[in-house]
């Protein structure tokens, strides 16, 4: 077993920070469509180094159930279909992290290699992740992909010149590990300085139940829709609580591309982050189980670390509109 980050695989391209939209002849080329291309091409490439059979397996209809079928537990647990990095030659794999890497930021990407080397601290195979291609990248018709295995769930749609990046599920177990790689410290961190921010109604109000709820509510479903407000509303908190909010929501967020990260809090913005609200079950103290959820008019995001004594996250990002690209269809 190992402490540290998996190295990329030989071969891999390493994630860049995103290009800015530039000008030729005053032309300037949308940042989406900049992604799309990049996308396109690294999920062409991964699907034209398999042979007949391995595509058979990784590639399915735009139109299955199956691109709704997801979940974060280990393969054994629930089985996955797409090939797995386990059964693909060096050179198939190198082009599914260069897709996962052109598909995220520098910061996802990074996120991405932390999470798949948690399971060699578990006795995990790191390689058992799952590409998984809807469609045929490039046409004129909707595709999309799907990078899945244990604590790490990433699902991207591509409709014409417009994408959508979510659903998406992130944990971590350990949380900190023998080596000191604490591959969701962000999110960890800052939600613990929130509620113990708050102090007598505050934060009776922020705190829903004194018992974590052992698990995230929406689970694997493949629509959602909002949960019972509780807790604190973001318009009741000081303007360094309300910066810890968002810093949690930017902590997902982030490892999107960076204009996707920043139009997606831009929609939030809009809608307002006024009703935005904050709501915590369980313990205080750091390594101890805990649950707690932000849910504003056009998301959830869900975090539970109730499991082996608080030192097991699962988290997931969902919205109410825009998961699976249902917008776009």
């Amino acid at each position: 077993p190992t402490d540290t980050p998996i190295p990329l695989p030989a071969g891999t391209n390493a994630p860049t920070a995103e290009p800015t939209a530039t000008a030729t002849n005053t032309a300037v080329i949308d940042p989406d469509q900049r992604l799309i291309a990049d996308m396109t091409l690294a999920a062409t490439a991964y699907l034209e180094a398999l042979d007949d059979g391995q595509r058979s397996i990784s590639a399915y209809d735009f139109a299955s159930d199956e691109r709704f079928r997801w979940h974060w537990t280990t393969p054994g647990n629930f089985p996955r279909n797409g090939l797995p990095l386990r059964e693909m030659t060096e050179t198939q794999r190198s082009r599914a992290f260069d897709l996962l890497a052109a598909s995220l930021s520098g910061m996802g990407f990074q996120k991405s290699l932390d999470i798949i080397s948690l399971q060699n601290d578990l006795g995990n195979d790191s390689e058992l992740y799952y590409v998984t291609v809807f469609g045929m990248p490039g046409g004129d018709a909707p595709w999309g992909w799907r990078w899945e295995g244990h604590h790490l769930s990433r699902q991207f749609t591509v409709v014409g010149d417009r994408l959508a990046m979510l659903p998406f599920f992130l944990g971590s177990w350990p949380t900190t590990t023998q080596a000191g790689l604490r591959a969701m410290a962000q999110e960890e961190d800052a939600a613990l300085e929130l509620i113990n921010s708050f102090s007598g109604d505050m934060q009776a109000q922020a705190i829903f139940q004194d018992r974590t709820l052992t698990q995230h509510v929406t689970q694997n479903a493949a629509k959602v829709d909002p949960l019972e407000p509780i807790g604190v509303a973001y318009a009741d908190m000081s303007g360094s609580q309300q910066q810890l909010v968002t810093e949690i929501m930017q902590a997902y967020l982030n490892t999107l591309p960076d204009h996707v990260a920043a139009a997606s809090f831009e929609r939030i913005d809009a809608a307002g982050l006024e009703p935005i609200r904050f709501g915590w079950a369980g313990s205080l103290d750091r390594q101890r189980p805990q649950y707690f959820r932000v849910q504003g008019p056009t998301f959830l995001l869900e975090y539970d670390n109730s499991r082996n004594g608080g030192t097991h996250i699962h988290s997931v990002w969902r919205d109410f509109e825009h998961d699976f690209g249902y917008h776009l269809l």
